[in-house]
């Protein structure tokens, strides 16, 4: 049966809310979330004992992530600067996964299945960073199990490299909906759990890969296109990096034309290490 153009607008109109994310529908009367939020904090306020979740181990293999209540809407400044406070406060990277896991302001936080930290090695001299999980780790619970990894895996080993001398991260410990790429807004809160983490783990190298964790690591807004086959010095913290930006994993699954200029970068990684030695 053909559906009349009404049904399939709204039928668009329903693909489109569910690629960006949308889980709950709300009535037609407007609301001040701002103001709900500042009463709930002001409410909150006489509560002395500490409510936060304990912590959690850095690779929860598995594990599904709580359900928690929503959290109080928070403006996007406010979110950022609570970001940068927990993230700070971190004294270990069990500590930093704790208080990512249970930041309120976290996107995609309750709406994925998993919180995949990443393929932690202790004292690696070198940290891969992607954006986020896909389906596969979604769906299985173990990060960095899809088919990008798989790439990441080959391209580790062509420098002599392996889960047992490198760490595996996520800028965003969730799967956003739909597999999108993140938000300039949704990489500034994760961007200084992100920066933490390379302060706190102290690796000699950085490999990047996409849009997101470029941004964040360097700071910029350039293309992914301009910064790719130079060397840079990340800044996180007190801690300084060698960092090399190359396409998305995923970009070099779907065309294999980007895949000789990121082999001429992974030499100069190999170089750095060497460097660093």
């Amino acid at each position: 049966m053909q559906q009349d153009p009404d049904h399939r607008a709204l039928a668009a109109l329903l693909d489109w809310y569910v690629e960006s994310g949308v889980d709950l529908a709300l009535d037609e009367a407007p609301h001040d979330r701002y103001a709900d939020s500042a009463r709930a904090a002001v409410a909150q306020r006489p509560q002395a004992m500490d409510t936060r979740a304990p912590p959690i181990p850095l690779q929860p293999q598995g594990a599904e992530s709580p359900r928690r209540a929503a959290a109080p809407i928070a403006a996007p400044d406010e979110a950022i600067r609570a970001a940068e406070q927990e993230a700070s406060s971190a004294r270990d990277l069990d500590d930093l996964a704790a208080r990512l896991a249970d930041f309120p302001h976290a996107p995609f936080r309750d709406m994925a299945q998993h919180f995949l930290f990443g393929a932690v090695t202790p004292d690696a001299r070198l940290i891969a960073f992607d954006a986020a999980p896909g389906v596969t780790e979604e769906t299985s619970g173990e990060a960095f199990s899809g088919l990008s990894a798989k790439l990441l895996d080959n391209m580790l080993a062509a420098i002599g490299l392996d889960r047992t001398s490198a760490s595996l991260a996520y800028v965003s410990p969730w799967r956003p909906p739909g597999d999108r790429a993140l938000s300039p807004h949704e990489a500034a809160i994760f961007a200084p759990f992100a920066r933490r983490r390379v302060e706190l783990a102290r690796p000699d190298v950085l490999l990047i890969f996409g849009e997101a964790p470029a941004r964040i690591m360097l700071t910029t807004n350039e293309p992914v296109g301009k910064l790719r086959g130079k060397a840079f010095e990340a800044r996180c913290g007190a801690h300084v990096a060698r960092a090399f930006v190359f396409s998305s994993l995923e970009a070099m699954l779907k065309s294999a034309a980007l895949k000789p200029a990121a082999w001429r970068d992974l030499r100069r990684v190999a170089a750095a290490l060497q460097e660093r030695c």
